[in-house]
């Protein structure tokens, strides 16, 4: 027991690591971008390492399951350390992009083989207690990451937010070499190249072409590579994502879940500090705070919601998380400006404390009703239609909030002066509040958006196990030695 407890800590360091670097360059960019110049390739720094992330998710899991997890995540922390160690040597922004790309690509192996291996190690009532943890990493990751960041700019180089990664991992991965085994795996037919090549190549052409302005023609190319996609998978001898998976109803249902509370709380995260900011006029700190609550919200509500599954079923927790995040947003659309920051906070709080549920609900019910075999790519499904649903989101939403102020005649650079505090002073009255009523309502086309793909997915829910939680799989299969 104690020697699974050890392996427990060390995936879950690793997870810690990747949901770490989705937040902690954010503080520091400012600060790169002026050292090694390149300034406009500072939104690519982050995009870099989330395209590659989201694209090898799901290939990383279909190879836990053909190769064993053991040896796949080993290669995925060893390539996220050294993407860690070339982003922390970089000398220039076409070198730091390229290398956080090569960190994306070992992280996408951390977040789904480790809760993988944690669905190996546990029966399905251990796994509900210990997975709530791992859904916790998330908002902590959240919270801590801007502060690391800043912190380590601050009182060093911009570098160690990087070089930081290194002693954590390698004790990562002699932990997991050393103490976790598992059956032996044994592959059938050779890897499906071309399904790979066709599923990166879909995926990354479709999350670019979401980052940019004109964006119909790449999305139309990563839709007729969706196409080919599937076509292929459904001739191939070996694929790489089976498609009879989504034969399974309840793997289905987890993956337009996911795909919609995504779209749904991930899209409208990035316009909660707007609002406070632009329209109730408060300041860039406060503006961030509101989200605090959420991750807390987010880290008590996945801790907690394994033991109410186990109590009360899947289908009913996750149910009440979706009924948590409608009324959430439902706050959102009816908050006056003139609001104090007291109902944004507790709307927020609602958010993060209905996706911890989601979020940990289905993927407790996607293991429990695959086998050992096909857990691996199940796991990793989960998380990636998760992340498709929060990019596609963040970018429909924003054209959505753009398109209501191009109908009120107001361009978004008109805007500016709402968000810097010296320049919202120099505003006449009559020019201020105007603006600040356009931006509401631009606001609040996304904050009803976000509803509607809430309540969607709580009728995406119906097809979830209405009765008690059962491990229909088998238990647990790997083990953790001495």
């Amino acid at each position: 027991m104690e020697q699974r407890r050890v392996v427990t800590v060390a995936v879950m360091l690793g997870m810690f690591l990747a949901a770490l670097d989705t937040t902690i360059v954010a503080t520091a960019l400012p600060t790169i971008a002026r050292v090694l110049g390149g300034l406009e390739l500072y939104g690519w720094v982050v995009a870099s390492y989330s395209l590659a992330l989201t694209a090898a998710t799901p290939l990383f899991g279909g190879l836990a399951d053909r190769y064993g997890r053991r040896p796949v995540y080993l290669l995925g922390v060893a390539t996220f350390l050294a993407g860690s160690a070339l982003c922390g040597a970089a000398r220039s922004m076409p070198e730091l992009v390229v290398f956080r790309a090569v960190q994306g690509v070992g992280g996408g192996a951390l977040l789904p083989v480790a809760i993988t291996i944690v669905g190996d190690l546990f029966s399905l009532e251990e796994r509900a207690r210990v997975q709530g943890l791992f859904s916790g990493v998330w908002g902590v990751a959240s919270v801590v990451g801007p502060l690391l960041g800043g912190f380590l700019v601050d009182r060093g180089s911009w570098r160690w937010i990087f070089y930081a990664n290194l002693p954590l991992g390698l004790v990562t991965l002699w932990v997991v070499a050393r103490k976790y085994r598992e059956p032996p795996v044994r592959a059938e037919g050779p890897v499906d190249v071309v399904g790979a090549a066709l599923l990166v190549a879909c995926v990354v052409v479709g999350l670019w072409s979401l980052e940019r302005a004109s964006s119909a023609p790449g999305l139309v190319l990563s839709g007729l590579l969706a196409a080919a996609f599937v076509a292929w998978e459904s001739r191939s001898p070996h694929p790489v994502v089976p498609l009879r998976l989504f034969r399974n109803r309840l793997v289905s249902a987890a993956s337009v879940t996911g795909l919609l509370v995504g779209a749904a709380l991930f899209g409208s995260l990035y316009y909660v500090p707007l609002f406070v900011q632009g329209v109730q006029g408060r300041g860039p700190t406060e503006a961030g705070a509101v989200l605090t609550p959420l991750m807390l919200a987010w880290t008590a509500a996945s801790s907690l919601g394994g033991r109410l599954a186990l109590r009360f079923g899947f289908r009913r927790v996750a149910v009440a998380g979706a009924v948590l995040l409608v009324a959430g947003f439902a706050v959102l659309v009816g908050m006056p400006a003139a609001a104090s920051a007291a109902p944004v906070r507790w709307a927020t709080a609602l958010l993060g404390t209905g996706m911890g549920l989601v979020v940990l609900v289905t993927v407790l019910a996607v293991q429990s009703s695959v086998p050992y075999t096909e857990r691996g790519l199940a796991t990793s499904l989960t998380l990636f239609f998760r992340s498709i649903g929060g990019a596609v989101g963040v970018s429909v939403l924003g054209s959505l909030m753009v398109r209501r102020l191009w109908a009120a005649g107001v361009e978004v650079g008109q805007l500016r002066g709402l968000l810097d505090p010296v320049e919202r002073l120099a505003l006449a009255p009559e020019v201020l509040e105007p603006l600040r009523v356009h931006l509401a309502a631009g606001l609040e086309v996304v904050f009803t958006a976000s509803l509607v793909l809430s309540g969607l997915a709580l009728l995406s829910l119906r097809a979830f196990p209405a009765g008690p939680v059962s491990e229909s799989a088998g238990g647990p299969v790997g083990e953790a030695a001495d």
